[in-house]
């Protein structure tokens, strides 16, 4: 009857963050950059579309944003491509700061895209900076729209520095003086009166990661598919089901800085309602660009417990004639259920970033409600002790019958995901 095998936590997500400094020195916000893995500096064999979804996909979905920014703001690299799609759509214009690469072809689809940002309350920074006749042409047609520009300090004259902040000024915008390495250069950037500051001097990228799960890209692309063929919330949350990952990911993005829910979520369903299509469409697109090189084909460990766990639980509340809600509630509780074992956490951790209901918390933490009997019913299956198992049946009014054909289904699919 042993029918959960041991979870394994198949990556990392790294990530790193550079932080920007007032005049004042006090820190206002962080670069957030990207990592392959730790100490690594480089991103020269990634795309930079690439590059920023696993930026956006570690910092949201699973290191978290409030762990890595606190309530200052973050500034994220934006290529061409990232400009003009959908994706930066979802991220909270009161925290985030779209950065638009040097390399960035201004046209004239850029600068609509730019002035949409701006008109739904984005911060605009203009990268790597050089202050120059063509340059400054090159970057007019989006200057109107931009908050701050980032001047390529050590590539700048000297009397050239005051002067261009000088112009900024003039324009409303906002100057942030990076590659500051030394105090001479801190002071002299701050004599020139530029707003921001960033460097060595003051901090150095600093390195951080974080467990993550492994997220199947044709998967998200399926699923993408269908969001964009608005089927129903129903069908949408049957092809959850069929992916823990995503549906894992899903809710603990629900408890980002972004939402402040103020509901609990009680099913999978619930949860891609608080989302709504396009912003379900906008996740979905981040992660499939950042798991492009992930086309898992193979039955993950953790697909097949959680999909066995949550269909055992939910066939059961059906055998109870219990509601549709609670059935929904208790497959979202298998889901989670063993997510302690995965991250090598406490339980109780593991809550604190999910805005579950208080009916699966107290299941999950306590054994409490008919939730916590099927959790215990669940464990005593596991562990062969057939006293409490029936012990269990018995409290839930179920036979032996109902068990066996609930463990079939689950058996069923977790074998054909």
């Amino acid at each position: 009857m042993h029918f959960l095998s041991s979870f394994k936590m198949s990556k990392e997500a790294f990530i790193a963050r550079q932080p920007i400094l007032n005049s004042n020195g006090k820190l206002v916000a962080y670069e957030l950059l990207f990592r392959k893995k730790q100490g690594d500096a480089t991103s020269s064999i990634i795309d930079d579309m690439q590059a920023t979804a696993q930026v956006l996909d570690n910092a949201i979905n699973n290191i978290g944003i409030t762990n890595l920014i606190g309530n200052r703001k973050a500034f994220v690299n934006c290529s061409y491509d990232l400009l003009l799609s959908d994706i930066l759509y979802i991220l909270d214009p009161r925290i985030f700061v779209l950065e638009i690469l040097e390399a960035v072809q201004i046209d004239d689809k850029i600068v609509e895209a730019v002035k949409n940002f701006r008109e739904k309350g984005y911060n605009i920074a203009i990268d790597d900076f050089i202050p120059s006749i063509e340059e400054f042409k090159r970057v007019l047609p989006i200057l109107p729209y931009t908050n701050i520009v980032k001047l390529e300090y050590p590539q700048i004259p000297l009397g050239d520095i005051e002067k261009t902040v000088k112009s900024l000024h003039l324009k409303g915008i906002k100057v942030l003086a990076e590659k500051i390495e030394t105090e001479v250069d801190f002071n002299i950037c701050r004599a020139a009166n530029c707003d921001y500051y960033q460097g060595y001097f003051f901090a150095k990228p600093e390195n951080l990661s974080s467990d993550k799960i492994d997220i199947n890209s044709f998967g998200a692309l399926q699923l993408l598919r269908s969001v964009y063929e608005h089927l129903e919330f129903e069908e949408l949350n049957s092809q959850f089901k069929q992916q823990p990952e995503l549906s894992v990911n899903l809710v603990k993005y629900l408890n980002s800085a972004h939402f402040a829910l103020r509901t609990q979520v009680k099913s999978i369903k619930h949860a891609i309602s608080l989302l709504g299509y396009d912003n379900l469409k906008r996740w979905l697109l981040i992660l499939a660009y950042a798991n492009k090189q992930n086309d898992i084909t193979e039955q993950s460990p953790l697909l097949n417990n959680a999909i066995h766990r949550g269909t055992f639980f939910e066939e059961v509340t059906k055998l109870m004639n219990l509601d549709k809600n609670v059935a929904d509630k208790a497959y979202l509780m298998g889901l989670i259920s063993h997510l302690d074992g995965l991250y090598k956490v406490s339980m109780q951790t593991i809550l604190e970033q999910l805005p579950l209901d208080s009916e699966i918390n107290e299941a999950l933490l306590n054994k409490e409600g008919t939730l916590g009997k099927l959790l215990a019913l669940t464990e005593a299956v596991e562990t062969d002790d057939i006293n409490k198992v029936q012990q269990l049946l018995d409290k839930l009014l179920l036979s032996v019958e109902d068990l066996d054909s609930a463990l079939t289904k689950a058996y069923e699919a977790s074998s054909n995901p």
